[in-house]
Order: structure tokens, then C-alpha cells, then sequence
């Protein structure tokens, strides 16, 4: 996760063939930077496109003594300051950055690019709209069991027993972008290691023995 692999591709390219893998990065610097460093603010003068290329950056709202996490973004992961969020690296984290005007020239001088970022952008906007969904119908252990399957379809490792599921979130990261709070969900992880939905592997992963059953608590409210 922490690797420095400057010639190596983000995933989103390997999606593309030919010219349009090889010029999709073009125009773009890559950057290193450590864990905890803000790289863009509601107030940044700089509207930028970003790629991540290793690591882990946390997109977020904050208020006055509250904050919110919208998204975490890994590698493969495309997104652009044009927003009003606060936009941190959660582990040190390489990062491919073009400014966005040169960014929308380059789409208009090379539509073959297009399809790639319409594809990761359309997942972006799916995860967002799953965010409203959770907040608006779901209660905290619906949005806790939805995030868990998601977790376990997308990076989860089938085994005899069930699903290995890495959990490299602080209790407090999965709180708040579930919009509830640290002890809530340390509270519902307890419960259900107890009903065995859950069997805790380690302090960074989870064993879900039957993913049905864990896919029956997400249900939104009737």
C-alpha cells in the first residue's frame, strides 16, 4: 500500500488498450505525500484532478465540532478539488495531479480517455448516492452490515469458513462515514461477534462466516 512505484500504472489505466493507456497520465506529476497532509480545503484557490496511484486519501464535510466522511479514495481512485471538501491522506499516499483546465483540455484533444473516466466517476457517484440511501433509510446497524458486505464483495478473501475480511479502518473513520459515532459501532461489532454473524481474526480483520446473513441485516427501514 505504501509502495513508490513511479513508472508503474494506476489501475484505471489498465482498463484502457493501446494509445489511451498509454496517454492517459500524460500531463500529470506524481507526488508523495505523507500520512495526515491536507491537500485540498473548501477555501483552496487551486482546482485540481487527482489519481491515486498507492495508499489512501479520506474526502470529508466538517463543521464546527463535527465531521463527515464522504469517501475514501484508494488506488485506481479519480477526484477532483472542485468541491467542498476537505481532501486528506489517511496513510502516506502517491498521487498522480494535473490542474483541471489543463485537465479538460485534454479530455477535448483525446476523447479515447473519456470512457475510462466516465466509468470510474460513474462508480464514485454510485458510492455517493449508496451514502444518501444509508443516511436516509437505513439505521446504524443496516449501514454497518451494508458496509461490511461491500467491504467483503470488493476486498474480502473466500476461505473454508466464511469471508477474510481485511478491516484497515479505525472504528472512528467507519463512524463517521456512516454517520453515527466510534462507540456505536464497536458496540454492534461486539454484539454480533457474540450471535456469531461476525468472528474478530485480528485487530485489522474479520471473519463473516455467512455473507446471507449478513446481507439480511441490510435492509433499509420499511
Amino acid at each position: 500500500m505504501h509502495a513508490h512505484a513511479h513508472l508503474a500504472r494506476p489501475d484505471f489505466a489498465a482498463q484502457a488498450p493501446g494509445k489511451a493507456a498509454a496517454g492517459l497520465l500524460d500531463g500529470f506529476t506524481l507526488r508523495d505525500v505523507p500520512k495526515g497532509y491536507l491537500l485540498s480545503t473548501p477555501d483552496s484557490p487551486h482546482n485540481q484532478v487527482l489519481m491515486v496511484q498507492s495508499g489512501r486519501l479520506r474526502v470529508y464535510l466538517a463543521g464546527d465540532n463535527r465531521e463527515l466522511n464522504l469517501s475514501f479514495l484508494e488506488a485506481g481512485d479519480i477526484y477532483t478539488t472542485h468541491t467542498p471538501t476537505y481532501v486528506e491522506a489517511v496513510v502516506p499516499t502517491s498521487i498522480w495531479l494535473i490542474d483541471t483546465p489543463t485537465f479538460t483540455r485534454k479530455l477535448a484533444t483525446d476523447p479515447s480517455v473519456t470512457p475510462i473516466m466516465m466509468r470510474v466517476m460513474g462508480r464514485l457517484l454510485s458510492n455517493a448516492v449508496g451514502l444518501i440511501e444509508d443516511l436516509a433509510f437505513r439505521e446504524v446497524p443496516a449501514r454497518l452490515a451494508r458496509f461490511l458486505c461491500q467491504l467483503a464483495e470488493r476486498r474480502g478473501l473466500r476461505q473454508e469458513h466464511g469471508w477474510l475480511v481485511p478491516l484497515d479502518f479505525s472504528m472512528q473513520d467507519i463512524a463517521s462515514l456512516l454517520g453515527t459515532t466510534r462507540q456505536s459501532i464497536s458496540s454492534l461489532i461486539n454484539q454480533w461477534e457474540r450471535e456469531g454473524v461476525l468472528l474478530r481474526q485480528s485487530r485489522r480483520s474479520l471473519l463473516v462466516p455467512s455473507l446471507d446473513a449478513l446481507k439480511a441485516r441490510c435492509s433499509p427501514l420499511p
